[in-house]
């Protein structure tokens, strides 16, 4: 489940001091590992500068290229396999009277990560958060697909501890909080999980909703499918080679349905070769594909 972990400190580091620490001290992809390096991140928090020194570069436009795109998030630090942000909360009367702009996050909306991260209370009251977990193991991962959730919690994240979710297992809703707030991240950048897919669920439904139009996948199926429609003979390489071998299932099966958009004489041969996918969300579309086009 998703772990909270007590970090009070009265401790005061640097970011580069942060940085050094995780890269020598921090088994990034050891949970336990994290978890137990929270009193750090709590001591750079404790550092009341440290938000508005980053915050005072990106108003200088010293903005970092690929790593910040939102009002919502500032880059404080980069490590060679993490990178630690700031995510700013804004309350619903911040959002109402256009003081902030909610670029970023969706309150009020079921989602998961796929990314590890750790965060902790910088400013502000906190917000309220409810928090499941779901078996991803379980799921094909299409749109509608109903989840089985256990509720874990539901919990007001201030400051005095640290919250560290699973990627791909923890689910939680995000409630607006009572006045601005700022929290800080640990970020986990591991490739073979960013590659997987991010969900929004329906909670009355207790269903898939939707991808996230911003998350890494959702960019790459709309290049993979563009494809299919403006394409030659490298492109026809190109997504074979992504329908065999790439780690997320979404993309593989969108580089299937490109090639089929691609070379329809060979539609047929193409969803054979897919019904032989590992993953159900491939396999079981292909087997659909190839009754509607047998009759």
């Amino acid at each position: 489940m998703a772990l909270t972990v007590p970090c009070l400190t009265t401790r005061v580091i640097t970011v580069d001091e942060y940085i050094d620490y995780v890269r020598r001290e921090v088994d990034v992809r050891d949970i336990e590992s994290v978890a137990a390096s929270a009193s750090m991140l709590s001591a750079l928090a404790n550092d009341p500068e440290l938000v508005v020194r980053e915050l005072n570069k990106q108003v200088k436009k010293e903005f970092k290229p690929g790593l910040v795109g939102s009002a919502q998030v500032i880059l404080i630090g980069l490590g060679p396999d993490f990178y630690v942000r700031a995510n700013i909360w804004p309350s619903r009367a911040d959002i109402a009277a256009g003081r902030i702009y909610q670029d970023q996050f969706s309150y009020d909306v079921a989602h998961d990560h796929n990314y590890n991260f750790m965060t902790v209370g910088y400013l502000g009251p906190g917000y309220f958060t409810d928090i499941y977990e779901y078996d991803r193991e379980k799921l094909e991962g299409r749109s509608g697909e109903p989840v089985e959730f256990r509720f874990l919690e539901r919990t007001l994240f201030a400051g005095g501890c640290a919250m560290l979710y699973r990627a791909c297992k923890d689910a939680h809703i995000q409630y607006p909080p009572e006045d601005l707030s700022i929290t800080l991240n640990l970020m986990i950048n591991e490739p073979d999980v960013r590659a997987r897919d991010q969900y929004f669920f329906d909670m009355e439904t207790r269903t898939i909703s939707d991808f996230p139009a911003a998350q890494d996948g959702s960019r790459r199926t709309a290049i993979v499918s563009m494809a299919g429609l403006a394409g030659n003979d490298e492109t026809r390489q190109l997504l074979t080679d992504l329908s065999a071998q790439h780690s997320c299932r979404r993309t593989r099966l969108t580089a299937f349905e490109a090639l089929a958009r691609l070379m329809p004489e060979s539609e047929a041969s193409i969803w054979e070769r897919a019904c032989d996918d590992p993953e159900r969300l491939v396999s079981k579309t292909a087997r659909e594909r190839l009754k509607a086009l047998t009759g």
